[in-house]
């Protein structure tokens, strides 16, 4: 399970318990500096030595298994990319990011934009909301500045006809940050993907948790 902008995995949670019960889950976390390739590597680092391994990887981390996956094809089974994207959606505000100050990059300043929530009209949240606040509450904000503008260099969109992974990609109809232009380059560049839509914010996996599951439970049990 990769993880997105935090890092740490812990924003898995919510999901986790409707997937413990079928699968050994590894949940990798980045160091808090790096390039694009230290992520990678961190990831490869941590995977566990199987040849069967399917990939779980969100928003930011996207990238990172679409690397993993063009470089060790053999080593996975099947993948699922979640609110996520092969070249940087975000041109506008990672170019911006390093002339930013530091304290923009809290959870308040990014909490409307990053995580959908909106408590008089968004009720998305409404079990899980303390969840992300607090865990991207506890992430440094030059932590958070350094990931945007890696993300900023992100492409990695010529590695996606080499992938011959089963990929599920889920689409969140209300992402603001990956758009449907987004979703439809890994669509149409993947060998094996099937695109499903649902109706939730970027934080996909914590919104919809067991929706999400199922879905993930079956392309792995179909794909192995």
């Amino acid at each position: 399970m990769l993880p997105g902008l935090d890092g740490t995995g812990k924003l898995f949670s919510p999901i986790i318990p409707h997937l413990e019960a079928h699968f050994d889950l590894t949940i990798v976390t980045y160091p808090d500096l790096g390039s694009f390739n230290d992520y990678v590597d961190s990831a490869r680092n941590q995977l566990p030595e199987s040849s069967a391994i399917s990939l779980l990887a969100e928003s930011l981390s996207g990238p990172i298994a679409i690397s993993l996956m063009a470089q060790r094809a053999g080593q996975f089974g099947s993948a699922i990319l979640s609110s996520t994207f092969a070249r940087s959606p975000l041109a506008a505000m990672t170019h911006l990011a390093k002339h930013v100050p530091q304290q923009m990059f809290s959870i308040g300043a990014l909490s409307d934009f990053y995580l959908d929530v909106d408590a008089e009209e968004n009720q998305d949240f409404s079990e899980t909301q303390p969840l992300p606040l607090n865990v991207m509450d506890q992430v440094d904000g030059v932590v958070l500045r350094h990931r945007i503008e890696v993300m900023s260099r992100i492409d990695v969109s010529a590695l996606l006809p080499q992938i011959d992974v089963p990929v599920l990609y889920l689409r969140a109809k209300r992402d603001r940050i990956v758009s449907d232009s987004d979703a439809q380059m890994i669509q149409q560049n993947l060998p094996k993907v099937a695109r499903i839509n649902l109706d939730a914010p970027h934080l996909l996996l914590q919104t919809r948790p067991q929706e999400c599951a199922d879905l993930i439970i079956k392309h792995v049990e179909m794909n192995g």
